[in-house]
């Protein structure tokens, strides 16, 4: 029997009984709905929680941390491999993250806490000093004007959320009231560590640093309350701050500062499916090393079992549907007894029958799989709708392409192994009995 004549065959004989054969599919239709809807909020809630940690950086850049440094947030290092003297994060470490494979960009950062001053107002900003030509690279987002650069010296990116306010106000004044409508994009604002800048208090003795506005950052996560600017010039503030600091209450300089060590180095990694392995890289190195992957991983691990309980009850549902097919291919062959007796007789080989309640098992598998895949999408963009009504709230669907295929094949290997008992017990039938069955 050709290819040709056992699919029409099966399509047939499906169509003989078309009520049995669209209750049975409907079965499947609703086991891969249901198996593919709860596959896709697991997958929904994922997303969901990339999309959040995404909106506080980049889920490709690391942290990387000396073994001495106050700034580490990231938990224990018990996987690192490292033994002996804590080596320095310095540019030769840097260099040597450099070479790495897969790391696209490497910048120190010098992090500060200054005050800045635009015509009459002021505002209290938390200051980064990065490699202005990897800003880009790096993750940071601008949404008006543009990234830092090479050539920049005095130069900033300023965040939509650090708040201005006029230095004659008391707190309570500058709380209670809407704050000004300042507009600094390509305007001049003046930097400095004077705590008393932009009022009559101010120590004539510390020169601020003017600096051009040329960005401005997306309001929310933490690039709308930060201020970047070259490196170079972030050092320059920092050192003449440490030497008015010692000259003023006599306390020196870090010893990281005298080693020219860094606090933190951030390093991209331009593939996501690297992360982990640079960052165990750079752990083995005897550095600390942290990224928002390690809380995106704590996440997913929360959420774990409701996925594999979500899964389980879609794949109880195409179970259900299973049963649903093989019923129905096992009534076919009471149905069919004499059919089945008569093709054996006229020299249809055992395995000619066999593959023709297999591929009627599979067409039901198959078509139920390609409708429970477009009634799963439409549920997807029902479910969608109102989780972005309630707010999002973390809960949505999200099904990628190979779910969808993955579904389609799944049902179709769910019809044909319904169909394989009945398949053989049709192979087993005698001839002579089953033409004799009225």
């Amino acid at each position: 029997m050709s290819i040709k004549d056992l699919l029409d065959m099966a399509l047939r004989n499906l169509l003989k009984r078309k009520l049995r054969t669209f209750l049975t599919i409907l079965g499947v239709v609703i086991g891969t709905t249901s198996i593919v809807v709860m596959v896709s909020i697991g997958l929904g809630m994922n997303q969901t929680f990339a999309n959040q940690l995404s909106e506080w950086g980049s889920l490709q850049v690391i942290d990387v941390y000396s073994q001495n440094s106050n700034m580490y947030w990231g938990g224990n290092d018990e996987e690192s491999t490292f033994e002996g003297e804590a080596p320095k994060l310095d540019d030769a470490a840097i260099a040597e993250f450099k070479l790495m494979d897969s790391v696209e960009a490497v910048s120190p950062v010098v992090d500060m806490y200054l005050k800045m001053q635009f015509d009459k107002y002021v505002a209290d900003a938390s200051i980064r000093g990065i490699e202005p030509a990897a800003m880009e690279a790096l993750g940071f987002k601008v949404e008006q004007g543009r990234y830092l650069n090479g050539e920049d010296g005095k130069a900033i990116v300023l965040g939509a959320d650090v708040m201005f306010y006029d230095p004659k106000l008391s707190w309570e004044m500058v709380y209670s009231t809407e704050p000004p409508e300042v507009y600094p994009l390509d305007e001049t604002v003046e930097v400095s560590y004077d705590w008393n800048l932009g009022t009559r208090d101010a120590d004539k003795s510390i020169k601020s640093t003017k600096f051009e506005v040329v960005g401005i950052t997306p309001s929310g996560g933490m690039d709308g309350w930060s201020v970047y600017m070259p490196i170079a010039e972030a050092k320059k503030i920092q050192e003449a701050q440490l030497e008015w600091q010692e000259e003023m209450w006599g306390s020196s300089s870090s010893s990281s500062q005298k080693d020219k060590e860094y606090d933190r180095v951030m390093v991209k990694v331009d593939n996501m499916d690297d992360v982990r392995v640079i960052q165990q890289s750079i752990k083995d190195m005897g550095f600390r090393a942290s990224s928002l992957t390690d809380q995106l991983d704590a996440m997913n691990e929360t959420t774990k079992m409701l996925r594999v309980v979500l899964g389980a009850i879609g794949a109880i549902s195409l179970v259900v549907a299973a049963i649903g097919i093989t019923n129905t291919m096992v009534m076919a062959i009471y149905e069919r007894t004499r059919e089945i007796g008569i093709m054996k007789v006229i020299g249809a080989s055992l395995r000619d029958i066999k593959l023709l309640f297999l591929t009627e098992a599979a067409f039901i598998g198959f078509g139920g799989g390609i409708l429970g895949a477009l009634f799963s999408l439409i549920m997807s963009k029902i479910i969608n709708y109102f989780a972005m009504s309630q707010g999002g709230g973390g809960f949505s669907s999200y099904i990628p392409v190979w779910l969808y295929v993955g579904s389609i094949g799944f049902a179709t290997v769910i019809g044909i192994l319904s169909g394989y008992l009945p398949a053989q017990r049709a192979m087993k039938l005698s001839a002579l009995s089953a033409i004799k069955t009225e």
